[in-house]
């Protein structure tokens, strides 16, 4: 056996950075993200949709108001989903008299990887200055890894809760995905958030699943070391059921966003 990473032959690390393969069902759970964001909306409205940077993607979708927002960084493997199918928090957000904003932004391998983060900082920005003075910024798996750049990158967020994100991208670069990540040593240090915690000036919680891969598992509780942050384990939840709990008020998960917003 040829160990590409830690004690991972080319094979076991590729498996680490595949959630289908640690959740067959994963598709199953996804749709459950875009089935609740529709009850949400039928039950607040539509969002209000506006674009925040000059490139047909760069919009972002705004549900309630308030002197706070919540802004939403969705996953996806850097390549999959939108704002739409991202609002299933939004009710709960929107009833302690803030904003829940749901950024969309262009996907691989459509843009480089810097150019998401890019677009991602944009629209932090813009939602500072155009609807809320306090930002909570929130990312999940691939949305955390952007999170987590855009807090070396910016200093308009308040608050931020990231959730089973990559943190040090070395692996991925080793791994398949590189295939339409396309990283290289540079690019792999600039954005692997991890090396770069003295830029992060605000408190950070570190959130993921008990069931995990160990790879995303190890990624959270390192990047949670180095920044000396609290952290929320889902107990008995994988990459994907986690983030449904951000929905939940008396998830810790959902409770630990909802108290940012206090």
């Amino acid at each position: 056996m040829t160990k590409v990473f830690l004690d991972y032959d080319q094979k076991a690390l590729d498996d680490q950075y595949e959630q289908r393969v640690w959740v067959p069902h994963a598709d199953e759970i996804i749709r459950r993200y875009g089935l609740q964001s529709d009850e949400i909306r039928k039950r607040i409205g539509e969002p209000r949709t506006e674009r925040y940077g000059p490139t047909p993607p760069e919009t972002l979708d705004i549900y309630g108001s308030g002197k706070k927002a919540f802004v939403f960084v969705h996953g996806g493997a850097w390549k999959r989903q939108s704002s739409r199918e991202n609002a299933f928090a939004a009710e709960g957000v929107v009833q302690t008299g803030a904003a829940y904003v749901a950024l969309n932004f262009a996907l691989l391998p459509a843009v480089t990887l810097a150019e998401m983060v890019a677009q991602v900082c944009r629209g932090i920005e813009w939602s500072h200055a155009n609807v809320a003075e306090e930002i909570v910024l929130c990312g999940h798996s691939s949305g955390g890894h952007l999170a987590g750049c855009a807090l070396t990158k910016t200093t308009v967020v308040k608050r931020a809760l990231l959730v089973s994100g990559i943190y040090d991208l070395l692996p991925v670069r080793l791994s398949a995905r590189n295939d339409y990540v396309r990283l290289d040593e540079r690019l792999e240090h600039q954005y692997s958030p991890i090396r770069h915690v003295e830029k992060i000036r605000c408190p950070v919680t570190v959130a993921w699943g008990e069931r995990e891969a160990a790879e995303f598992y190890r990624q959270s509780s390192e990047f949670a070391k180095q920044l000396g942050a609290p952290t929320i384990v889902g107990k008995g939840l994988n990459h994907f059921e986690i983030c449904l709990t951000l929905a939940d008020p008396r998830a810790p998960l959902g409770k630990a966003a909802l108290d940012m917003l206090r």
